[in-house]
């Protein structure tokens, strides 16, 4: 009798095995596809980082200097694919600029005013303003002028997903003046 008992769970037991085969991944409900082996998730950059150059200005001893050591910004910028550089005074930024081929400038929110101003705007970079104790007109204000402000970031990560929505930007506003021209 104990022997027929595990005879008939076994059998139970290679029907459900050989059901649970026969069902194709496609086939079930939502969010069971993530439990087949080798289905998932795929995370894919929007945006094209290894090609993109990033600048961080940040004077010696202001809050955003300290945030981008603290949080190890720029590490996390390189190890995502960027290629950060990093000024501390107003001459080597300067420099920098005359240099060109930035995409993206990094800097506080006080230092941003007129940053890009002098250049053409096809070449300008994009700037990011991180805003510490900004009053909440002076975030609106800025939230006005520029694409993308952070506040008070809390994690490299913050940085990282800013950076990558204005290279994304910028790589569309290329896209369409280049698109543009051809029409012509």
């Amino acid at each position: 009798m104990r022997r027929e008992g595990h005879m008939t769970t076994l059998r139970a037991v290679a029907a459900l095995a050989a059901l649970a085969a026969a069902v194709p991944g496609d086939g079930l409900a939502c969010g069971d596809k993530f439990l087949v082996p080798g289905r998932g998730t795929r995370f894919r950059s929007r945006v094209d980082r290894a090609s993109a150059r990033v600048l961080l200005y940040a004077r010696p001893g202001s809050p955003l200097e300290e945030t981008l050591r603290a949080r190890s910004v720029e590490a996390g910028l390189r190890a995502a694919g960027y290629r950060p550089a990093r000024v501390t005074s107003p001459d080597a930024l300067e420099s920098a600029f005359r240099g060109g081929g930035w995409d993206v400038v990094v800097v506080e929110l006080g230092d941003a005013t007129g940053l890009a101003g002098g250049l053409p705007a096809a070449t300008a970079p994009l700037v990011l303003p991180v805003a510490y104790e900004a009053s909440r007109a002076a975030l609106d204000e800025a939230r006005r002028l520029y694409r993308r402000v952070l506040r008070e970031p809390t994690r490299s990560q913050a940085f990282l997903h800013a950076i990558d929505d204005l290279v994304a930007a910028r790589g569309k506003a290329r896209a369409r003046s280049v698109s543009g021209t051809r029409d012509r």
